[in-house]
């Protein structure tokens, strides 16, 4: 199956009924069920998409670099999968962080092989699927800014999970 990410829309007091749990792994997953959760699956993209916007994977977030941070989030729990937070009060530099990118600049210049080089995840980096990989990770990045600019608009968080 592989890694998928997972990003949820999580106000402050959900995050702390959560993180109060026993098994956050659990608590998180059941959350992400709910209905009226609201969620965006960027599949197994999300290292991909670090390595355009940062020019490293997303298994060395940067700390303090709002691309980065956009993809991993800023507040890691202490747990074995990989679940962290980004607070309300962040989100808004984050998107403004996401919109001055030009991802028809960025995915123009990228070079596939530099992706396969930098082993990341998952191993899909082919030159053959040059073009559909660029069409891809845009399309997610203009998802996940989309998802961002939600969560600046509902005045809430961002729920990360990668496992």
């Amino acid at each position: 199956m592989g890694m998928l990410g997972v990003y949820m829309l999580a106000d402050e007091a959900t995050i702390k009924r959560l993180s109060n749990e026993d098994d956050l792994f659990e608590a998180v997953e059941e959350y992400g069920d709910q209905e009226t959760t609201i969620a965006y699956d960027i599949d197994k993209m999300w290292d991909g998409l670090h390595f355009l916007l940062t020019g490293v994977t997303a298994q060395e977030p940067i700390e303090g670099n709002l691309l980065s941070e956009a993809v991993v989030g800023t507040d890691v729990f202490e747990c074995e999968d990989f679940i962290a937070y980004t607070n309300p009060n962040h989100i808004k530099e984050i998107v403004d962080a996401l919109t001055e990118v030009d991802i028809e600049a960025l995915t123009g210049k990228m070079n596939i092989s530099s992706f396969r080089k930098a082993k990341i995840y998952p191993n899909i980096w082919m030159k053959k699927d040059d073009e559909l990989l660029k069409a891809e990770l845009k399309k997610e990045f203009l998802n996940l800014k989309s998802f961002y600019e939600n969560a600046l608009n509902s005045q809430t968080g961002v729920l990360v999970s990668i496992y």
